[in-house]
């Protein structure tokens, strides 16, 4: 598990952190918040496992005034075919829990929608294109727009409503589409993301205790005949070791059966000082084993359990984790 030079510093969070032939990994994390000078993170505490993400952030306020600020819970942005790769979107929605100070706190739910430019070949070009407005606009609901997570609508439904449209942005974006290119009709012809928000209080000299916690986006893969370029970017992506890969080859294959998710670390950054004491604990299934970029810092500390523990913190790339089913993980 050795660590790699950082390569991850954005705050976004991207589609696809890790991508192989059948699965587009993207990546969760937790709250972010504006560079202040003003509130620091005394502590963090990350349990990740395949089932839940759980976190509790202590964060004080420096100052001698209380600050009322907007904190946000950005989901990535997500399209209807990568929906399929993760064990439960919908899942993410209704486990999606936050408490302050012990208190639960019932965040406001915003909706992006997003197209791509494409070419005359029907393959994306540049950028998702926020087109939330265009859509509304063209009578859309919030529910419909986030179809790409919940899959709550029916899809040629939402086809013919959008065929229906006839703002320019949309009418542009379109433009190259046909009735059987791409799959379309199997699809939402959107990406959405959602956005949690709610309104925080840090008390002049006070510590404030976040807690939230969710069921993670979960992919998975079946082993394929990868090239030895795609192993080694495999390889590269969580750190595999050489004892990892001995295990590996018990069954006779380069490359495992395998889950894995990726979480956005690199917004714990955006405070007035580096983390006081950062925690990271992870568990696993028995036989299963577990790779990730980290340092010397993480042990093992149970039968399946990981843990690190690092202080004045300050994480320069995100984490991307994986599990590989049905090897001895002793």
């Amino acid at each position: 598990m050795k660590s790699l030079l950082p390569v991850l510093t954005a705050v976004s969070l991207p589609l696809g952190a890790y991508a192989n032939d059948s699965i587009g990994f993207v990546a969760t994390g937790g709250i972010q918040y504006l560079k202040t000078p003003h509130i620091a993170m005394e502590s963090e505490d990350l349990y990740i496992s395949q089932q839940q993400i759980r976190v509790v952030y202590r964060f004080k306020n420096l100052s001698k005034r209380d600050i009322t600020e907007t904190v946000l819970f950005p989901l990535p942005v997500l399209g209807d075919g990568y929906s399929g790769d993760f064990a439960d979107t919908a899942g993410l929605i209704k486990s999606f829990k936050i408490e302050v100070d012990g208190k639960k706190v019932q965040p406001k739910t915003h909706v992006r929608a997003f197209m791509y430019q494409k070419d005359v070949e029907g393959s994306h070009v540049g950028d998702p294109i926020d087109v939330t407005a265009a859509l509304k606009g063209c009578g859309f609901s919030d529910s419909e727009l986030m179809n790409p997570w919940t899959a709550g609508h029916d899809l040629s439904k939402l086809h013919a409503k959008l065929d229906q449209c006839k703002d320019l942005q949309i009418l542009k974006l379109r433009k190259y589409e046909t009735a059987s290119g791409d799959g379309l009709i199997n699809e939402t012809p959107w990406a959405a993301q959602i956005v949690y928000s709610w309104p925080q209080t840090f008390k002049a000299g006070a510590v404030t205790e976040v807690k939230h916690q969710y069921t993670p986006l979960v992919g998975g893969s079946m082993y394929f005949d990868a090239s030895k370029s795609d192993q080694n970017a495999f390889y590269s992506a969580y750190c595999i070791d050489d004892q990892f890969r001995r295990k590996m080859k018990k069954s006779g294959k380069d490359y495992p059966l395998h889950r894995a998710l990726s979480y956005v670390l690199t917004t714990g950054a955006n405070w007035a000082k580096p983390i006081g004491t950062f925690t990271l604990t992870i568990d696993r299934a028995p036989n299963e084993l577990v790779s990730l970029c980290w340092d010397k810092s993480l042990k093992k500390v149970g039968a399946n359990r990981f843990r690190a523990v690092k202080h004045n913190f300050t994480p320069t790339r995100d984490l991307d984790i994986i599990f590989a089913e049905g090897y001895d993980s002793r």
